[in-house]
């Protein structure tokens, strides 16, 4: 096997959007089916002012796709049973809620196990 204690490996990947287009948010509202806005909002469009601007990103939902990147190092080895441990470090994007917020990062840190075949 070419895993031994101290290999380290990683590389970026894609993090796709918590919820889909088929996701209604708790006012009806979702990317290709529900409302197209809170019912209680059509009186702020109906202000002469545009009043639907600081609504906008809650009512218009988008499927985000962010970027993440993640590094291993194996610090264990059991080749007769071909297994391998190690920790990780990964670095991705939040939710955004559909468009609506900023994501904001999170670094995640753990343990792995893994069993090569």
């Amino acid at each position: 096997s070419e895993f031994k204690p101290g290999f380290t490996w990683g590389g970026e990947f894609e993090v796709p959007s918590y919820r889909t287009g088929g996701f209604l948010d708790p006012k009806g509202r979702g990317m290709y089916s529900g409302y197209d806005q809170a019912v209680a909002l059509p009186a702020l469009q109906a202000d002469g002012k545009g009043g639907q601007e600081e609504l906008f990103k809650e009512s218009n939902k988008v499927f985000d796709i962010g970027k993440g990147a993640i590094e291993m190092e194996v610090n264990k080895v059991n080749a007769e049973l071909g297994e391998i441990g190690g920790v990780f470090v990964s670095k991705q994007p939040s939710d955004t809620d559909m468009g609506a917020k900023a994501p904001k990062t999170i670094l995640m840190k753990g343990i792995f196990y893994g069993k090569v075949v």
